[in-house]
């Protein structure tokens, strides 16, 4: 038996290669990538124009967008929680094996982010992080609506999309999105 949060998953990855593909009819505001990297852990990595080598200086200089989706957590839905049972998308606090298994997906981009930006380039960035949030958005719920239609999933639901930063040189946006499996 095939663990259906991989297939899940490539939904995800084909669907965010559409949305943020530079070639489209409306591309990106911030410049689109049909690269998605699939990370493992905890934490997302830096991007690569970010990490410079020993003696060199972090820089905007050729960077592009970076994509990624991330398994974040598996859970069970069905057990126990608070006197309750509980129904996905809420986690159960304790379940059994019998439990239904559920996911939890990160899609997120990353861009580079003027240090010293005029009121002009800080409006343009803020208008790139809006459209890329929707296309996440955007992508995560028709991968989800796919995982359904082929049955690699029972239910799904979508997180809040959120940004972060401006840290260092880098803005991003992430949401999550959970499948039933």
């Amino acid at each position: 038996m095939a663990d259906k949060a991989v297939r899940v998953l490539g939904l995800v990855v084909d669907s965010l290669r559409e949305w943020f593909d530079p070639a489209q009819d409306v591309p990106p505001l911030g410049g689109g990538t049909t690269d998605v990297w699939v990370l493992a852990g905890e934490t997302v990595v830096p991007p690569p124009w970010l990490v410079g080598g020993d003696d060199d200086e972090p820089s905007c200089d050729g960077c592009g967008p970076y994509l990624w989706v991330r398994l974040a957590r598996r859970w069970r839905t069905g057990g126990s929680s608070q006197g309750r049972t509980a129904v996905f998308p809420d986690e159960a606090a304790s379940a059994g094996c019998g439990s239904k298994r559920a996911i939890t997906i990160e899609a997120g981009i990353a861009r580079c982010h003027p240090m010293d930006g005029s009121l002009e380039q800080l409006w343009e960035e803020a208008q790139i992080q809006w459209d890329d949030g929707w296309r996440i958005e955007a992508a995560l719920c028709a991968a989800m609506r796919q995982a359904e239609e082929v049955q690699a999933a029972t239910a799904t639901a979508i997180g809040a999309g959120e940004a972060w930063g401006p840290q260092g040189m880098v803005t991003a946006w992430l949401t999550t999105a959970s499948a039933q499996l």
